[in-house]
């Protein structure tokens, strides 16, 4: 691609052959939200892919980042290589870009203005990202990995979706005090890279919108008839590719099922069918109804606190 071409942000994966497909299929859809868009799409990866044709003019660059250290060996970090590569980003695109997004390749995107995002004021913040999902579901949140290191409840974060300032992620050392936290508590590392990434900054992020990295599509689904998402992230087994329940809009399956016929058909064998399309039973929906209700006042409190999608909370 062009240097003309290349901004001074990016989206960015970290995935191996597995899931390229599905950083991808999200490359898809995020150009297709934001028709001009200030931003480059970066794959980081150890194996050896190429963007297919029909995916050229996205402009993609595939990037090969560099070994992890021996503290990678942690047991609850076997096979997660591609997820640790991403506390790299910042370091190895330093003076290229200044803000990287990072997402995780099991998300759907059904809006939301990026170039807006990547100008929100994070303070003197290195990264942003939005709350865990449990502070939606639990009164009093205390992460097991607090808890297991014998820290008090500070604010924790999924770490799928990561607005990083670079030159504040290098100056602050967030690579390093991430990986220092396996040697500290070893025990406490029990989500892999977010673990890792909430014991380092304890609780010191910019707080972003939930709509950025909604978690709660299969068990609160009746939220967003009112609360607008841009990104989906699904992060219990439940996945459109793999689940046939039901307990997803039968649309997220079958955006992947009309991606994979036009671009990928030989990877439609490994998508799970689609849902039985029988209504809903009374049982299953009032057992819906009942978790609706007995969120609401803490969801309705949550999102209270983000009024403006493009503004954090500092």
């Amino acid at each position: 691609m062009p240097d003309l071409q290349r901004h001074d942000c990016a989206v960015a994966f970290c995935c191996d052959r597995k899931f390229f497909h599905f950083a991808l299929f999200m490359i898809r859809q995020i150009a297709f939200h934001n028709p001009v868009r200030r931003f480059d799409f970066v794959i980081s990866t150890e194996d050896d892919l190429q963007v297919p044709d029909w995916a050229l003019p996205f402009g993609i660059v595939l990037h090969r980042p560099a070994a992890l250290p021996d503290v990678a060996n942690h047991p609850n970090l076997d096979g997660k290589a591609a997820y640790l590569h991403r506390f790299f980003l910042a370091r190895e695109f330093l003076g290229r870009y200044r803000r990287i997004l990072y997402l995780d390749c099991d998300m759907f995107v059904e809006g939301g203005d990026l170039n807006r995002l990547f100008e929100t004021d994070m303070g003197s913040h290195p990264v942003g990202m939005v709350l865990d999902s449990r502070y939606f579901l639990v009164a009093e949140f205390h992460a097991a990995e607090f808890r297991l290191a014998g820290l008090p409840a500070m604010p924790y974060a999924n770490a799928g979706l990561k607005l990083i300032d670079t030159r504040a992620y290098c100056e602050q050392e967030v690579e390093r005090r991430s990986f220092d936290a396996v040697k500290i508590a070893p025990e406490a590392i029990i989500l892999a890279d977010q673990s890792m990434l909430n014991l380092a900054l304890k609780g010191q992020f910019a707080k972003l919108a939930p709509c950025w990295n909604w978690q709660l599509t299969d068990r609160l689904p009746l939220i967003t008839a009112r609360y607008p998402v841009f990104l989906r992230h699904f992060i219990s087994v439940t996945k459109p590719d793999r689940d046939s329940s039901g307990k997803l809009d039968p649309r997220f399956n079958l955006a992947y099922r009309e991606f994979l016929t036009n671009f990928i058909p030989e990877l439609l064998p490994t998508l799970a069918p689609p849902c039985d399309v029988t209504p809903i039973g009374l049982k299953d929906l009032a057992k819906m109804a009942l978790k609706h209700l007995g969120a609401s006042r803490l969801i309705a409190d949550f999102l209270a606190d983000h009024p403006d999608p493009y503004r954090a909370n500092l």
